[in-house]
């Protein structure tokens, strides 16, 4: 590994963190870092994880889905087993001179009996068969997990107290990963606190991400225009107009020098955006008609790829209007991002769309506008699957518009969006919902009462 890539500065960081803070006590541990930050926790993790990992730990790391408490151990075990019976997990370990087999049968008997209670006191006793399996009993070892979904973070909750619950050797630890605006885990640590340690740090992922994609910039025309993206960010957030708007034409400049219309189109709705702190309203409008312009020539002339270019178009157009207090007119935009999502088969960008509007009418208590909004959403169900359904803001509108129609049994839409949910989330959809609705809107119930639209 390159010693002096940005990355790698920011992982070395991470372990001499870890290494200041966290005791042989701890039996859980989190990295507290921005949602943003999650790549270079997963990093960090795959990292310690490989034989190149810097800390004198024995990590493992699972991206296992977590549904909820009752079973999760259940499929860490199962996750594991999976990992153990793939012939390039059996190739590594004999590799690494380990050449004898891992007795599993009692693991494997809970996982195949579904014994969810006898899962969850399995798991540490699995981690010490590991170590024992490996010859390595006296690393402390560290199960680490970034589940890919996440169903419900008052259940994951539930989850860490059982495992603080568990009996466990010294040497076993939980590493798990938080929002430092949400603290998601907060009240586990805090009850544990003689046994848990969060761990906090400033990346500076900007800095990062800015020297990686400017390096080059003098010679190679992309990385120049990276570099104008960077500057007029910068310019942004020191309000100097003068100096976002040279930025802004050298970036319009630099897209047109390279031919490559995308990047010309990412100029102008960049630039544009960046405006909105400063209102210039004239120069903003200006940018956005001539972007949707340039998009709708490229997809004329077979440019599939700037489809979803366009979509964003619109929302900028939106939002921009609503600024401007023109609100019927945005809520159009909004609902046009939708509609035309729907003709390019963009279902989920179609939900997002439609939540913009339907977030916007509900603020305005504009009820059939905000039903228009919903039932457009609602229409695309059955070409969701459960994993996109999680994924988007489709699920408040479910639980909305099922609680306003519940009396009205003639509606067939009622029927399918309730499956749906309950496909996607369980029997008890709608108290799940209830918690999403808490734990991730909070945001955007902020910007609904303000009466603003993210763009």
């Amino acid at each position: 590994m390159n010693e002096h890539n940005p990355i790698t500065v920011r992982i070395d960081e991470m372990v001499q963190v870890w290494k200041k803070n966290v005791l042989p006590r701890h039996s859980l541990i989190r990295w507290m870092l921005k949602p943003e930050d999650h790549r270079m926790y997963e990093g960090f993790c795959r990292l310690e994880a490989s034989p190149h990992g810097k800390l004198d730990n024995l990590f493992v790391f699972f991206y296992t889905p977590f549904s909820n408490a009752k079973t999760y151990s259940h499929a860490l075990l199962q996750n594991w087993l999976n990992e153990y019976d793939d012939p390039r997990q059996r190739k590594l370990l004999t590799s690494a001179g380990i050449k004898s087999e891992w007795d599993v049968q009692a693991f494997r008997k809970a996982v195949e009996e579904n014994n969810y209670a006898a899962c969850d006191q399995l798991l540490p006793a699995m981690i010490l068969s590991y170590k024992k399996f490996i010859g390595q009993q006296q690393a402390a070892f560290v199960f680490s997990v970034l589940p890919k979904e996440m169903s419900s973070p008052q259940q994951f909750q539930q989850w860490l107290h059982q495992w603080m619950e568990q009996p466990k050797e010294p040497g076993i630890q939980l590493l798990v990963f938080d929002h430092v605006e949400g603290n998601f885990w907060g009240t586990v640590f805090e009850y544990y606190t003689d046994y848990t340690v969060t761990l906090k740090h400033d990346l500076r992922m900007q800095d990062a991400i800015r020297q990686i994609a400017t390096a080059g910039a003098a010679t190679d025309p992309y990385a120049f225009f990276r570099k104008c993206m960077f500057e007029m960010g910068e310019a942004a957030n020191k309000k100097n107009k003068p100096l976002l708007s040279e930025w802004g034409e050298k970036a319009i400049e630099s897209g047109k020098k390279t031919g490559d219309k995308s990047l010309l189109a990412t100029a102008y709705i960049t630039y544009a955006g960046m405006l909105f702190n400063f209102k210039d309203h004239e120069l903003i409008n200006q940018l956005l008609d001539t972007g949707i312009r340039l998009c709708n020539q490229e997809i004329a002339n077979g440019n599939e790829a700037i489809k979803p270019m366009l979509l964003q178009y619109y929302t900028y157009k939106g939002a921009d209007l609503q600024i401007q207090k023109e609100r019927k007119e945005a809520l159009q935009w909004f609902m046009k991002a939708g509609d035309e999502a729907v003709a390019f088969g963009f279902t989920t960008q179609a939900i997002s769309a439609y939540y913009k509007a339907w977030i916007f009418a509900d603020y305005k208590n504009w009820n059939e506008e905000k039903l228009q909004a919903c039932q457009q959403a609602l229409q695309l169900t059955g070409k969701l699957t459960d994993e996109e359904i999680q994924a988007s803001e489709y699920p408040f509108m479910a639980y909305d518009y099922v609680q306003q129609k519940q009396h009205d049994e003639k509606n067939s839409l009622i029927k399918e969006v309730t499956d749906k949910m309950v496909s996607a989330y369980g029997i008890n959809w709608q108290k799940d919902v209830e918690e999403l609705k808490q734990n991730y809107t909070k945001k955007k119930i902020r910007e609904a009462n303000a009466g603003e639209v993210a763009v």
